[in-house]
């Protein structure tokens, strides 16, 4: 249930993600002011390359919690600063920076999409028991919550621009990234992460990346699940002693 919940609610985790990426506020700076290269002859200067957009799905293992995390919940009160207060005071809080969306023009409700840095040693499970108590969320809506974990990613990938319909294999300046991974995930797990990358030649401009399935809590489930019908299966007690009826007589 938890996987598919995560599935199902991975484009408000995206709608998160553009909303504070600060990545993304570098690649305006970079659109608006492009670096043009000059020939070392001093010739006419070269065309600033591109921004292409894609799409990219890899295997990685988490490694480390970063301290933070993000959170999507319902509100129909309207004044963000006071929430922001409300959640400042959760014991385990550093910092909040939040913003109010609506999923339609006509909405009565918000969204308070919050970006949370935690203290040293704070429980994330905890300071959201206590983000999920104030008053002036939903408690009917569902809730929703991300955490930063830093994962490893593979020599290369397959990106796939949708709107020109091609491939491109890409490979990564650095060995490790971060991501948006579920609360329960551990380091050390193994992950399928989605998400988006943008590229203006092979630099990368903003990248977004997702946690979409967790192997290693599905295999422990699978395992948990045969232990349950391996038990059940060892209490059946068969009867010995019932009598078999010969039906051709």
């Amino acid at each position: 249930m938890e996987q598919n919940k995560t599935v199902k609610y991975l484009g408000i985790i995206i709608l998160i993600l553009m909303a504070f990426s600060m990545i993304a506020g570098i690649a305006i700076s970079v659109m608006n002011n492009p670096i043009q290269t000059i020939n070392p002859d001093n010739s006419l200067p070269e065309p600033t390359a591109t921004i292409f957009s894609y799409t990219l799905s890899f295997d990685a293992n988490a490694i480390k919690d970063l301290s933070s995390f993000r959170t999507a919940l319902v509100t129909s009160f309207e004044d963000k600063a006071l929430i922001d207060t409300e959640v400042k005071k959760i014991t385990g809080v550093s910092t909040v920076s939040s913003q109010f969306r609506k999923d339609s023009a006509d909405a009565n409700t918000w969204i308070y999409l919050a970006e949370v840095t935690t203290k040293k040693n704070a429980s994330i499970t905890d300071i959201l028991t206590g983000i999920y108590s104030i008053k002036y969320f939903d408690a009917n809506s569902d809730k929703l919550a991300m955490k930063h974990m830093t994962i490893n990613v593979p020599k290369s990938v397959m990106l796939h621009n949708t709107d020109l319909n091609i491939d491109r294999n890409y490979s990564f300046p650095s060995t490790t990234l971060s991501a948006l991974t579920q609360i329960v995930t551990l380091p050390g797990d193994e992950l399928t992460v989605e998400g988006t990358i943008q590229l203006q030649g092979s630099v990368i401009n903003s990248i977004e990346l997702v946690e979409s399935a967790n192997k290693t809590a599905q295999n422990k489930m699978m395992e948990d699940l045969q232990k349950q019908i391996d038990e059940q299966n060892n209490n059946i007690v068969v009867d010995q002693n019932i009598t078999l009826i010969d039906v051709n007589n």
